[in-house]
This record gives C-alpha cells, structure tokens and sequence, in this order.
C-alpha cells in the first residue's frame, strides 16, 4: 500500500482534529527522518497509522489484541491510552497488510515505549510527544534537544511524562520505565567509551 493510501485511509477513519493531529506528527517525523537519516517511507507509515484506533472501544482494542503483549495483559493496563498503540498495530498488520517490525513496533509502542526500540519507532514515539500543537510544559526545550540528539529529547520527554503521571497518582507503565533507563544506561556507556 502506498503512502498516499495509507493517509487517504486514516482520513476516513478519524474526526478532523485527530487527523490534524497526525499529519502534524508525520510532518514531524519526516523532519526528524531526514535528520537523523532514517527511513522516511517506515516513519510516515509509523506516523500515519499510530493513532488509528484511538477512538475504538476499550472492549474492542482488548478483544483485537487478545492476549498476545503480555505487557498489556494485566487489568490495571488495559486502558485506551495505553492500549490503542497495541491495537493500531494489530490494524496496520491485519487490515493493511504491514508486516514490517519497525513500524509495527513505532506504532505499537509510539505511547508507552519498550527497551531498544529502533530509531523509527523512536522518531514515532518522540513526533508525536513534540508535534507543533503539542503545549505541555518543557515542550519547546524538547524540540530543541531533538534537533541535536533524539536519545537526550527523550529521556527529557519521559522525566517530563513520569513527573507528570506522578503528580497525578497515575500508574506508570514498566514499559516506560524500561525505556528511559534503557536510554540512560546506553548514554552514560557512550560517555565512558570518550
């Protein structure tokens, strides 16, 4: 399927605001593609697809991916939030024929991350966090920190989400957990290797 199939497909499926979203995250992704020289096709198709079963059902993203992520398995995860990432990909596999890891994975795990993740699942995951309507707080010290190192807008991203979820008395996902101190162990050996 082609890249213009693919949006023409998201469009009939999301309500314009959402739509608007996820073009202002391919727009993003594709900035970030060319910059940190990825491959732009996988990170559009990443980036088009993330969000596309946001408005499903709770019942019905549960039902999609049955019991196949044992990270999403456990009642106190099975929230839309966390699960329509799962269930997005299960779409992009099922019903477009997606059979690529990469961008199964930069949609799968575009909201709760996971341990060496790939850089088009990384460039997914951080478009969406910091795409130009995006106004959390530390938002624009984000983008700045992604033009010259993904890894550090990240782990500054994750501290940002983490201190906010916890301000709430929000669960934290491990997933979360693991992929911010996934990235902290693999930059705190770069530092050590100069």
């Amino acid at each position: 399927m082609e890249i213009k199939e693919i949006s023409e497909y998201v469009k009939a499926r999301l309500d314009e605001k959402r739509y608007s979203h996820t073009k202002r995250v391919v727009k993003k992704a594709k900035q970030l593609a060319k910059l940190y020289n990825a491959p732009i096709d996988k990170v559009k198709i990443g980036a088009y697809l993330h969000d596309i079963a946001k408005f499903y059902k709770v019942e019905d993203m549960a039902e999609l991916i049955g019991n196949k992520y044992p990270e999403v398995n456990r009642e106190v995860y099975r929230n839309g939030q966390i699960l329509h990432g799962f269930a997005a990909a299960e779409i992009a596999e099922r019903e477009l024929g997606i059979e690529d890891t990469e961008i199964l994975d930069a949609i799968r795990y575009h909201t709760v991350g996971k341990e060496n993740m790939s850089l088009t699942a990384k460039i997914v995951y951080l478009a969406d966090a910091i795409e130009d309507a995006r106004d959390w707080f530390g938002v624009v010290k984000a983008r700045k920190l992604a033009e010259k190192n993904i890894d550090t807008a990240i782990i500054y991203e994750l501290d940002k989400k983490i201190e906010y979820l916890i301000k709430k008395a929000s669960l934290i996902h491990p997933n979360t957990l693991a992929f911010r101190n996934d990235l902290l162990t693999k930059k705190k050996k770069e530092r050590v290797k100069i």
